[in-house]
């Protein structure tokens, strides 16, 4: 029954119909609920951690409060993705790995890593920590780069806003109250935010790939803000549709991720999701964990997620 109702949804959404419950984002559903089905068992790395990356936690209320990030006792700069449990453990094919800037010279200036397996297939760019904060999402990012593929091309931005996440404390905009996942596509002769998505965007369009992941992460329940909690947000499911239920009815049975995710469409206006699904025809999803969570849980599904696009697009 669920896989029908989550059809159904999806076959409003590819007609332009509006579909009610958990894929509206004006009415967010609860996260934190219990996932249906059996509960996957924990790895060796976790079960040495001393976490249940399936247990799950109550939506909190408005206004509590939740200790974001405590301090924790690993160094990401030092670690694999194994390291948070069973993900990417086959993936040690030969792989050249390589660089480039974006707006070298500049001081918007970043860096894309690139990987290239020995066989050909599909190019995929992942676009992780456009807020500097969501640090998940780029801890993702980078872990990702040490990975090995089978075929085909990655393109990995970590951390996109480098500015955020290297400001002590770290921070969600670019600078002082400039989001860059409101400045899609950006503007050459814009302010900092604005010509650092021009960037990022031209960059994608350049390498065209089949996909693009955007990496972030779900703040607390706050007034007048929607409760992402864990989700994957989407704009245009026409060339995706298949993936995205397959992913969503995982993390209902528990083979995938460490709770359900709830699904959200479309991405805001000005968001790297909207803007590269509207303008150039490419499948986006970006990837929300809720920051309510341990760090390593986070980590382990932004990890569980993208090994299985990476798989289901053939590059590993």
């Amino acid at each position: 029954m669920k896989k029908q109702m989550l059809s159904l949804f999806l076959a409003l959404a590819l007609t332009g119909c509006a579909a009610p419950g958990p894929g509206s984002t004006s009415a967010p559903a609860e996260s934190g609920a219990a996932p249906a089905g059996s509960k996957a068992p924990a790895s060796a790395s976790q079960e040495e951690s001393g976490y249940d990356r399936r247990e799950a936690i109550e939506r909190p209320e408005i206004g509590a409060e939740v200790v974001i990030d405590p301090p924790y006792d690993f160094d990401p700069a030092e670690m694999v993705p194994d390291d948070f449990g069973d993900y990417f453990t086959d993936c040690d094919h030969p792989t050249q790995v390589s660089t480039y800037k974006l707006a070298e010279g500049t001081d918007i200036e970043n860096e894309v890593t690139v990987l290239q397996g020995e066989e050909e297939g599909p190019t995929i760019y992942i676009v992780a920590g456009v807020h500097g904060d969501e640090i998940a999402g780029w801890m993702t990012g980078n872990l990702v780069k040490k990975i090995g593929i089978r075929a085909g091309t990655v393109h990995i931005l970590s951390p996109a806003n480098r500015w955020g996440a290297e400001a002590d404390p770290r921070v969600r905009y670019v600078t002082e109250q400039e989001d860059l996942n409101r400045s899609f596509p950006g503007d050459p002769e814009g302010n900092m935010a604005q010509r650092v998505a021009d960037s990022i965007y031209q960059d994608i369009q350049r390498v065209d790939p089949v996909f693009l992941f955007d990496l972030h992460e779900a703040r607390a329940n706050a007034e007048n803000k929607d409760f992402l909690g864990s989700s994957l947000i989407y704009t245009d499911l026409s060339e995706m549709s298949d993936m995205y239920l397959e992913m969503l009815m995982a993390t209902e049975s528990g083979e995938l991720c460490s709770e359900r995710f709830n699904f959200y469409g479309p991405g805001p206006i000005g968001s790297i999701n909207n803007t590269v699904t509207t303008q150039l025809g490419i499948p986006t999803i970006t990837v929300e964990t809720y920051r309510g969570y341990e760090l390593e849980r986070r980590i382990g599904d932004q990890l569980d997620i993208v090994e299985y696009v990476l798989r289901y697009y053939g590059l590993i």
